[in-house]
């Protein structure tokens, strides 16, 4: 979302939800070929349905089986897409991103505060992002790049066209999984008080995985095991350890 439009929802979310005692009222049935646009609402795409843009404030978003919707998004809220649903970019910042088997997004999925699950068959044209919660690709397709700050990683039988990466959150790549650029551990920031010493995070390259770039440790703290079945372009900044050690 683009940063003037968030603030203006945000500021009216605050006044409607002060007025009306701040809860969501009922979700609003997308007419096919519309767009729906609230604030405390949820909206709701039927199945086999065809709509432009949804946009709410305080409210989830779901859109069926067999859908399709342009740009989806959300301020406080859960987006959750059936099988076979199609959309353009999803976004939300406080609540989760989920899609049935066979979903395809021809942008971005991002999210703040949330998860990002994708069944069987997924394809994201371009990126996904999270920052507080964990990813979750089951045989999923994603073109670009796949990105946490905290949470956990786990990535089964799908290929990944860009890079990996994490800062505090551990990844675990399985089932032939393949990374075409690098698996990114970045060093987290160091501000305000810390009390003892960090625990860095856990990266497992399991059986058949390949990472056709490298894996970059900036975190000296990382614990790095690799199967020995599993390909990788080169390891810099820590030692890896085999599978046995685990």
């Amino acid at each position: 979302m683009e940063e003037k439009r968030f603030v203006q929802a945000l500021v009216t979310a605050l006044a409607v939800g002060a007025v009306g005692g701040g809860s969501a009222l009922a979700a609003t049935m997308v007419v096919p070929g519309t767009s729906e646009s609230s604030v405390n609402k949820s909206i709701t795409v039927g199945d086999g349905t065809e709509v432009l843009d949804l946009d709410t404030v305080n409210g989830s978003i779901r859109v069926g089986d067999n859908s399709s919707a342009e740009d989806v998004e959300t301020v406080n809220g859960a987006i959750r897409f059936g099988k076979n649903a199609r959309a353009d970019s999803v976004e939300t910042v406080n609540g989760r991103i989920e899609a049935g088997e066979g979903f395809v997004a021809s942008g971005n999925l991002e999210t703040v505060n949330g998860s990002i699950r994708l069944g069987s068959g997924a394809t994201v044209q371009g990126s996904v992002e999270t920052v507080n919660g964990g990813i979750e690709l089951t045989q999923a397709s994603v073109r670009n790049d796949v990105k946490m700050v905290n949470g956990s990683m786990e990535v089964s039988g799908s290929l990944i066209g860009g890079s990996v990466q994490t800062t505090t959150g551990g990844i675990e790549l399985t089932d032939g999984t393949v990374v075409d650029g690098d698996v990114i551990i970045k060093k987290p920031s160091s501000w305000g008080w810390s009390w003892g010493k960090k625990k860095g995070p856990t990266v497992v390259i399991g059986a058949n995985v390949e990472v056709k770039g490298r894996i970059l440790v900036e975190n000296d703290q990382t614990k790095l095991y690799i199967d020995p079945t599993a390909k990788v372009g080169g390891v810099e900044g820590v030692e890896p350890q085999s599978m046995a050690e685990r």
